[in-house]
């Protein structure tokens, strides 16, 4: 199970997706500024990867089968799978 923030390959999704989570931040009581300072905090720092970098990268470490099973905005969870030897 992973679950990482991520970059939308669609740089109009990524800006929608990132301008919803700063509105459902400040619905929870964070300001302009709070909110800012942790963009700027974090950015060239934490670079987030695409959904499809992800995947490649479980695959290529084994895994058989990598599912999406949640979603918030720009933070996605993932499982994924290998198959026993008893499935093989």
């Amino acid at each position: 199970m992973l679950s990482e923030k991520i970059r939308f390959e669609n740089a109009a999704e990524h800006e929608l997706q990132t301008r919803w989570h700063h509105d459902f931040k400040k619905a929870q009581g964070y300001s302009d500024l709070e909110i800012a300072r942790k963009r700027d905090a974090l950015e060239n720092v934490m670079k987030p990867d695409s959904m499809r970098q992800h995947r490649e990268r479980l695959e290529s470490a084994g895994f058989d089968q990598v599912s999406q099973w949640f979603q918030g905005f720009n933070f996605i969870s993932m499982v994924a799978f290998r198959k026993s030897r008893d499935d093989v």
